[in-house]
């Protein structure tokens, strides 16, 4: 049987792949180390996250990093609240005059999930709206 240049590099790629495996050793202090420099890390991920009220808009950020955008009904930003541990922000929103819109997020994608006129809530509302009443 004779072996062609291909085969050859082949077959010694096959023999020298377990000798390149043993030198991927890590140490238990290494990786206490980068797990460590991983968690001071200002843009990491799985931070708290907070909000930022601009015209017309809440920005959620995760640290440095901005998570998703939510465009208000109305351009002056009232009030903001987090419900379902942080997952959906509730937003009250109005005009320079008239009612307040208040408004459910998805806090990951900015997607609006609900919405509800301020003035309704006086009567009842979703449970998602609480405390966002005029």
């Amino acid at each position: 049987m004779k072996l062609r240049p291909q085969g050859l590099a082949a077959f010694a790629s096959l023999l020298l792949f377990p000798l390149a495996l043993t030198n991927c050793v890590i140490s238990e202090s290494d990786l206490e180390n980068a797990v460590a420099e991983a968690n001071s890390n200002s843009n990491a991920y799985g931070q708290q996250l907070t909000s930022v009220n601009g015209q017309g808009r809440v920005t959620i950020m995760e640290g440095s990093r901005t998570v998703a955008t939510c465009y208000t009904a109305s351009p002056n930003i009232e009030q903001t609240r987090w419900v379902n541990e942080q997952q959906q922000i509730v937003v009250k929103s109005r005009g320079n005059h008239g009612p307040a819109t208040v408004q459910l997020f998805n806090s990951r994608t900015g997607r609006q999930e609900g919405t509800v006129m301020a003035y309704e809530l006086a009567n009842g509302g979703p449970a998602w709206a609480t405390g966002m009443a005029d």
